[in-house]
């Protein structure tokens, strides 16, 4: 089946270079025909892995990678990730190499229905059923993975495809991006009319803007309103978070005095945010202010609050028209009370590990922080105890939030040659394991830091007896990581971690730093639940 893939290969890259990620099968598949090529590769050994890393380089990226898999546990082992591109809206594209179709129904080594894998997981899949329409098939899976609603499309290639002839490249069907969706200032004009009598507007970033239309529009935007910014865990990083607008992170994560502000506020304008449920936590009555919604996908509408004024339009746009309509910067004094630096006195535990990140992060030269989700990574994602240092770009899950995406995701963003930093539990090390082998085998420019809390801190908070959840693993980890090539070490002192951190941040190749913290803080800290 060489022809098929180098074929695969070459249309893809004709659209820009992508990373080709998976285990390598039996037989010379895509990941060697992409080696073949000279174009970007990550042959692993782990699909689970595979998968995060191939949606970690997406995420950075905005364009489909290639994910290579084969029915059965292949494909299965890396569904999780799938699963979390989907949720996320992230270009991937999934290849899967198939049982022959004589064996079909027939009891074929590791058959597996995945035609019928589509709901929550794809938004295509097709099996190209002769080498005539593989130009349409890709041509179509890359359209549909990148615009639109964009997200996990699925190819199934037979084995039968290798005996058919490869029609003539001449043939090749063109990819070319759709036009936005058309607004105008005049289209425009009754939802800035109505904007422009708020006293108290709130404009809520999504994961659908990105950074430079906000920068180059929304601040100018937020400034002519008055307006509070906030940004969703999935949109954190396109508002720059040392502004004075920035009032944290929507939902779960939103400092008291920017919740209060939300109680009160007029109008609230989202942008890019499908509202999933923990963007909505602690809003209470998000119904009740006139609620503009900025999608350019209307299903999203509606779906969990309704909007006064639901816009199907690209963020950018809408940005642009409005700053143009809003005009000069208003000399109002700002509505809102600021959220409070959460410091502690010694730099002990958990929030005082966020805090010294956040002292020696800047001027690093690291471009992508990548985050887990659990108890003691929580504190990451709260203002008042972090903030985002200007030119880093943030890689988090959705909410799907799956133990050790951030970890493989990681990894992506490093075969992408980017200098990353990735702090994770010590749950989420333990969970994803083959990431430390695959990053250590790669000699991936990744920072590491094992937050060692003893075991899971989230499951624990609600339990009187934790033994069940608590465990000992950081060392079996580090002897992994040392084993794989990964400079190692370990740091419980307070007043030893800025130097041990700093130390490890001015280095290169895969390092690993396991932070040992004495707390398991509830979290979030104003209560809600």
């Amino acid at each position: 089946m060489n022809g098929i893939w180098n074929e695969i290969v070459r249309l893809l890259e004709r659209s820009g270079s992508r990373l080709y990620a998976g285990v390598p099968g039996d037989d010379p598949d895509i990941i060697d025909a992409a080696r073949a090529a000279g174009a970007t590769f990550a042959a692993m050994q782990d699909q689970r892995t595979a998968a995060y890393a191939a949606v970690g380089w997406s995420r950075l990226n905005d364009r489909a990678a290639v994910l290579a898999t084969a029915a059965g546990p292949n494909l299965l082992n890396a569904l999780i990730g799938i699963s979390e591109a989907y949720a996320s809206r992230t270009p991937l594209l999934v290849i899967s190499t198939t049982n022959r179709d004589a064996v079909i129904g027939r009891g074929g080594f590791q058959e597996f229905p995945v035609a019928a894998l589509s709901d929550g997981l794809f938004v295509w899949t097709h099996r190209v059923a002769t080498t005539a329409e593989l130009a349409w098939a890709v041509a179509r899976a890359q359209y549909l993975a990148e615009h639109g609603r964009r997200g996990p499309v699925h190819l199934l290639i037979s084995p039968d495809l290798a005996d058919g002839v490869l029609p003539d490249a001449t043939q090749d069907i063109p990819v070319a991006a759709p036009m936005p969706p058309a607004q105008s200032a005049e289209t425009m004009a009754p939802v800035f009319e109505a904007l422009r009598a708020a006293r108290r507007p709130v404009l809520l970033f999504g994961g659908g803007t990105r950074a430079e239309d906000v920068v180059a529009h929304g601040v100018p935007l937020a400034a002519a309103w008055n307006a509070l910014c906030l940004v969703t865990a999935s949109g954190r990083g396109v508002f720059p978070e040392d502004h004075p607008r920035f009032g944290g992170l929507a939902g779960l994560y939103l400092p008291e005095e920017s919740r209060a502000a939300l109680a009160v506020a007029d109008a609230v304008v989202v942008l890019g945010s499908q509202l999933e449920e923990t963007a909505l936590m602690g809003w209470d009555e998000p119904g009740r202010p006139m609620l503009v919604h900025v999608d350019t996908d209307s299903s999203v509408f509606d779906r969990a609050v309704p909007a006064q004024y639901p816009v199907v339009c690209d963020a950018g746009v809408f940005l642009r028209l409005a700053a143009a309509f809003a005009g000069a910067p208003s000399s109002a004094p700002p509505w809102w009370q600021p959220w409070r630096p959460l410091r502690t006195a010694d730099g002990s535990g958990t929030v005082g590990f966020w805090n010294t990140l956040g002292e020696v992060l800047p001027g690093q030269r690291v471009e992508v922080l990548a985050q887990e989700n659990g108890l003691a990574d929580l504190w990451g994602y709260y203002a008042p105890c972090f903030t985002l240092p200007p030119g880093v770009r943030p890689l988090v899950p959705s909410e799907q939030t799956p133990l050790g995406f951030g970890l493989g995701a990681a990894l992506g963003a490093a075969l992408d040659g980017r200098r990353v930093v990735a702090v994770g539990g010590d749950g989420a090390f333990l969970t994803n394991l083959p990431t430390i082998v695959a990053a250590g085998r790669a000699r991936a420019d990744i920072c590491y830091i094992c937050l060692d809390n003893g075991g899971f801190g989230w499951p624990a908070l609600s339990r009187d007896d934790t033994t069940i959840v608590d465990f000992d693993a950081a060392e079996a980890i580090t002897a992994l990581a040392r084993e794989a090539g990964f400079s190692t070490a370990a740091v419980a002192d307070p007043d030893l971690l800025p130097k041990t951190l700093t130390t490890a941040l001015a280095g290169s190749g895969p390092r690993l730093v396991v932070v040992r913290l004495a707390d398991r803080p509830p979290f979030p800290p104003t209560g809600i639940h």
